[in-house]
């Protein structure tokens, strides 16, 4: 039996141009031959350390040649790849390792002594980088099973705690391959790689659709707007992937700032809805629109995007990505909605997940007749153009009716006082949960006037979505996935509440 396609990734380059630069970097750059060679060398270090097939290995490493090597090098032994979360806490790090039991935990040799979170969870089985390095190169295990497990990843843990999941060696490829295709990757590219590698959309949408093409890539993690735009105009990236959140305060800079950005050709914004003021600006300051898509960690990759040529429709998150099948459910979840209706989107691909590493219940929820249940809410035109509407678990039921965060964030964002907001559900005793907004204002510190915003919203949206109350923040939290932390908002506004 051959090596997998994922074990293949690069070969394609490295049949055509092995003397390409693959990764830009700040001292010295990276061909592709020397990527292949050190990830060769790197699988016989995991290998003298005792991993085998099956076995996990995880890392916490930034945005790098260290992760990327690793991850590639995982893969060529059959070990399981399983990038740690930066932002993770002590507890979460501690779940982590109970859960998936790795062979290794790796981390750069600068941090091993200082980062006491992963080594008291690791023990002895805490390795530093270096300790990988100097073993001669080792060949790609033969034989494995494309359903071979190769990458685990975990959700944001939005709503709870976060799950492990699983990709084989086929589902990882079908994954970069989908987004090579969506986003036209090829070996003209200069790809800025903002999003952290922990997650698919680093890992996955980003950084190998970007070297299966032959593209050149520069790492970083999540670059403040001055870091990134000097980037851009010093290596001339031509493409750009960032959180939504990430994207307004992009934006906002290059609007104070008056630079140029010239080189790119493609800005891709996801991990949360981009609102339609935010899109009126990006357009603005570049003479064409921002790419909007939608992922899911149990894809791996974009489960719908949209579209580099033809019409797009502002506000959508598109069409079916590359390799994808999509439908919109009934809240039964047995058969499809008409077309305009809201329901739960079932995806269909070969990059779905093998499941929840060690929770077969979860595993077994997640499926329905060969489909997968996304848990996001959608509906499609006839046209076949997808519109986000936000999480199932997130729909806020007030005296029956189904009030979508989404669509009220997307009309305060819109106000001009507003930098950004985040709709919650508080539990309520005649109407069973409103909607709470919170309000980070353009200028800190500065009053939000619940009145005017009441008065904005009441012209655009029935009364029963709009919020009870709007309450004032300086900066909104991130989770570890960098979104905007739902849950703790929600937390805090049922506080908050309790003593008004």
């Amino acid at each position: 039996m051959p090596v997998t396609g994922l074990q293949q990734l690069l070969e394609g380059v490295l049949d055509r141009a092995p003397t390409s630069l693959a990764l830009l970097g700040a001292r010295e750059s990276l061909t592709y031959r020397a990527l292949a060679d050190a990830a060769a060398a790197v699988a016989a270090g995991l290998h003298r350390q005792g991993v085998n097939p099956g076995d996990r290995v995880a890392w916490r490493l930034p945005n790098g040649e260290e992760a990327l090597v690793l991850s590639l090098a995982c893969y060529r032994i059959g070990a399981i790849s399983v990038p740690v979360n930066q932002r993770f806490t002590p507890a979460e790090i501690t779940a982590l390792v109970e859960l998936v039991t790795p062979r290794l935990v790796v981390l750069p040799a600068a941090e091993v002594l200082a980062d006491t979170d992963c080594a008291a969870a690791a023990g002895d089985r805490l390795v530093p980088w270096p300790d990988l390095l100097g073993a001669e190169p080792l060949p790609a295990v033969n034989g494995l099973p494309e359903d071979h497990p190769a990458l685990i990843l975990f959700t944001s843990g939005s709503t709870g705690h976060p799950k492990a999941v699983v990709h084989s060696h086929r589902g990882c490829l079908a994954a970069i391959d989908s987004c090579r295709q969506a986003l036209a990757f090829s070996e003209r590219d200069v790809v800025l790689v903002g999003k952290p590698l922990s997650h698919a959309g680093g890992l996955q949408t980003q950084l190998l659709p970007s070297l299966q093409a032959g593209a050149r890539v520069l790492l970083a993690t999540r670059p403040s707007p001055e870091t990134a735009v000097s980037l851009i105009n010093r290596h001339g990236v031509t493409e750009y992937g960032l959180l939504a959140s990430d994207l307004l305060d992009f934006v906002d800079y290059l609007e104070a700032s008056g630079v140029s950005l010239p080189s790119l050709r493609l800005v891709i914004g996801s991990g949360d809805t981009v609102p339609i003021d935010l899109q009126h600006r990006f357009q603005a300051l570049f003479g064409w629109p921002v790419l909007e898509g939608c992922g899911l960690t149990e894809v791996g990759s974009y489960y719908a995007i949209q579209p580099l040529h033809g019409t797009r429709h502002p506000g959508s998150i598109g069409r079916a990505a590359p390799g994808v099948e999509l439908r919109i459910l009934s809240s039964t979840g047995t058969e499809e909605v008409p077309v305009g209706s809201i329901g739960e989107v079932a995806i269909r691909t070969s990059s779905a997940t093998l499941g929840y590493w060690r929770n077969p219940a979860a595993t077994e929820g997640l499926f329905r007749d060969g489909w997968l249940l996304s848990g996001d809410l959608a509906q499609r035109d006839a046209d076949g153009t997808f519109w986000y509407r936000g999480r199932r678990k997130l729909v806020i039921v007030r005296r029956g009716s189904n009030v979508h965060p989404t669509e009220v964030e997307e009309q305060l964002d819109a106000h001009p006082a507003v930098h950004a907001a985040v709709v919650v559900g508080v539990p309520h005793p005649r109407d069973g949960a409103v909607p709470v907004a919170w309000i980070q204002p353009n200028v800190v510190g500065e009053p939000v006037d619940g009145e005017v915003l009441g008065t904005w919203l009441a012209g655009r949206l029935a009364a029963y979505k709009r919020p009870i109350t709007y309450l004032p923040i300086d900066a909104l939290p991130r989770n570890g996935a960098g979104k905007f932390d739902r849950a703790l908002l929600q937390q805090r506004a049922i506080k908050t509440l309790a003593v008004q």
